[in-house]
């Protein structure tokens, strides 16, 4: 069975890993063999009141991906995410991963003075 490395990311300083099991297994390019990379805690990242949070959901033939920006001083952030993202691409994932902790992006969400 291949081993699947950690996915390489281009992330703006600031952020803080808590978290990281998101490896370069691609659900559409990789053998189904190696399905057992997806699960609900792929990736997690704080920076001050900012939450980025990836996962798995579902089984292979049905699940997603499902990315969400939260402020995690709110008490329920999940059910009101400044963004969030849906789908079975990695790309896709890597394209608002990159974006969404972009300063330029991401400036507008944090709380009080940085």
């Amino acid at each position: 069975m291949k081993i699947f490395r950690l996915q390489p990311l281009r992330i703006t300083s600031g952020w803080t890993v808590v978290y990281n099991n998101f490896s370069e297994y691609d659900p559409e390019t990789d053998s189904r063999k190696g399905s057992l990379e997806l699960c609900e805690d792929l990736l997690q990242l704080q920076n001050h009141n900012l939450l980025v949070d990836l996962g798995w959901y579902g089984d292979f033939d049905n699940g997603q991906y499902i990315m969400y920006m939260v402020d995690n001083t709110l008490e329920n952030p999940f059910d009101k995410p400044f963004e969030k993202l849906e789908t079975r691409s990695k790309k896709e994932v890597l394209y608002y991963l990159e974006y969404w902790t972009d300063y330029n992006h991401y400036y507008n969400y944090l709380k009080g003075e940085v």
